[in-house]
């Protein structure tokens, strides 16, 4: 079995994403991805959320079904935004998201959070064979995204259409 590590990446926009593995050629048709971004957290916020992410990412090294993750943040006039992409065989998401490290983290984020600085996006998805770049994941959130604005619920999901759904539907 191959060992996937985290590597940094310097984005052309001056973020920096650490992503683990290598981004899959051919996605298995069942493969989905699951997205979120935190806008205008404070100091504290992203000290906790750094914290935090570090412990998941060691579960996340564990997870069966993972194929690929990307985690991008960055700081600017002493705000930050963080944002994850992960991309799952199957539905096996599920069972990562709700249990030990990151269930944990979940709570506990929307504690700490979801404040009144912060816009926070979520969206899980069918992948369609593609995976997103740093910049797109970004609009696919603000246009598809769960979006909660300073805490309160401003919109609920709507993943993207893509035209092999829209036939069949």
């Amino acid at each position: 079995m191959e060992q996937r590590i985290w590597t940094p990446i310097k984005e052309m926009d001056g973020s920096n994403t650490l992503v683990w593995g290598e981004k899959p050629e051919v996605l298995p048709e069942q493969a989905f991805i699951s997205l979120t971004r935190g806008e205008g957290l404070n100091l504290i916020q992203l000290f906790i959320n750094q914290v935090l992410t570090l412990l998941v990412m060691i579960q996340m090294k564990k997870a069966p079904g993972l194929l690929y993750a990307e985690l991008n943040g960055e700081l600017k006039k002493w705000k930050g935004n963080g944002q994850t992409m992960t991309v799952w065989d199957g539905k096996l998401m599920p069972k990562f998201r709700n249990h030990n490290t990151h269930g944990f983290a979940m709570k506990f984020f929307t504690w700490i959070i979801h404040r009144k600085n912060t816009k926070n996006y979520y969206l899980t998805y069918s992948a369609n064979e593609t995976i997103p770049t740093v910049p797109e994941v970004r609009e696919i959130l603000r246009k598809y995204g769960k979006f909660y604005d300073g805490g309160v619920l401003a919109r609920k999901a709507g993943p993207p259409k893509y035209e092999k759904d829209k036939k069949s539907s």
